[in-house]
């Protein structure tokens, strides 16, 4: 392995570079960021590595522990000189990382082998091989002729919440957040493996309480069917009873299904989702249920009148008490208040072209 000199221009500069007359590409640093968790891990990491010293690129590994997720992964990376950075892992890896390689500016490639691989579905990577042809190719053809990547810019959301003994954090999540419903169902993912756990939590969580809940929306255009507050923009809502709230910037954040069709991963804005609140009856409960699915299947969930829509660059959510919250798919707690906004800062991802 070479260890090659920190002060290298970086990718992004030498992409700009390789379009002038009489500009030579440079070999690549590339640093690779392995999440150990999942067995495809390290199944893609043994294909990937001989295929990117064919094409002619130095490369430097670091591994992620419970520890340390991924963010300090990524600055030991850039000091070393990565010029791009190849992420073997789902989206809470990604989520880890993506500040610190926003903020550098660092090209991003990556390579799926968590349990949803959320972002990675909605850029085009269709598995896990593709995604290693993808990036192999992108890097050789920029060694070889400066081929400047295709490029989506993926804005990175900032997350403020209130735990139930009232300590407030802050994070950032890229595709997904919500309170309610989506989060019990995230719960109980570990009941058993892969998607089989995210089906089972939330086959509970269908039948889960629904929970007293506000919200107040800094928004820009909300669905006139909402049964919240469709006027005031950027004040508080009224109290009432919901199933779920969420903020997505994905349109399938589960399975084939498009239950957020408005929703862009590169979007500015979030798709806002309310969902309920649903009759006590079990039987009843199971024909909204229904109804909904039928919706979605339909493509055209928005038509059902317990599926709310609207679009927003910032929302809190204030609920009566503690209940569980989830960003990216990952659980984060029994809240009391949930703030999402929209980031400023994106990640720039490689992706095939569409």
């Amino acid at each position: 392995m070479d260890e090659l000199n920190t002060t290298r221009t970086p990718l992004a500069g030498r992409v700009a570079a390789a379009d002038r007359p009489g500009s030579t590409p440079q070999n690549i640093a590339v640093g690779i960021i392995l999440n150990p968790k999942h067995p495809a891990t390290l199944r893609a990491y043994a294909e990937l590595v001989p295929e990117l010293r064919n094409a002619g690129a130095h490369y430097r590994s670091m591994t992620t522990t419970v520890e340390r997720s991924g963010r300090w992964q990524a600055e030991q990376l850039i000091s070393w000189g990565a010029d791009t950075v190849i992420i073997l892992g789902g989206d809470g890896t990604i989520r880890a990382t993506a500040p610190v390689l926003a903020e550098a500016d660092i090209l991003t490639f990556l390579v799926p082998t968590g349990t949803a691989n959320v972002l990675s579905r909605h850029i085009g990577l269709r598995s896990c091989r593709h995604a290693i042809e993808h990036c192999v190719s992108t890097i050789a053809s920029f060694i070889r002729d400066g081929a400047p990547p295709n490029l989506r810019n993926v804005p990175i959301n900032t997350a403020e919440f209130r735990t139930a003994d009232g300590a407030r954090h802050g994070t950032v999540f890229i595709s997904l957040a919500g309170i309610g419903g989506d989060a019990r169902a995230v719960a109980h993912h570990h009941a058993s493996l892969g998607l089989l756990g995210y089906a089972w939590g939330a086959a509970r969580a269908l039948f889960a309480a629904d929970f007293t809940a506000s919200a107040g929306d800094n928004a820009c255009m909300r669905d006139t069917a909402s049964t919240w507050d469709n006027t005031n923009t950027g004040e508080g809502t009224a109290s009432r009873p919901v199933w779920s709230v969420m903020a997505s910037k994905v349109a399938r954040p589960a399975g084939p299904i498009a239950v957020f069709p408005e929703a862009h991963v590169d979007a500015q804005t979030f798709s806002m989702l309310t969902v309920g609140p649903f009759p006590h009856s079990p039987m009843a409960r199971c024909r909204a249920w229904a109804g909904i699915a039928a919706a979605c299947l339909q493509g055209r969930p928005d038509t059902h009148p317990l599926m709310n829509y609207r679009r927003t660059t910032e929302t809190t959510v204030t609920v009566e008490s503690p209940v569980p919250a989830q960003l990216d798919g990952d659980l984060i707690g029994d809240c009391l208040e949930l703030r999402v906004s929209a980031g400023e800062k994106t990640l720039r991802v490689s992706a095939p072209a569409s």
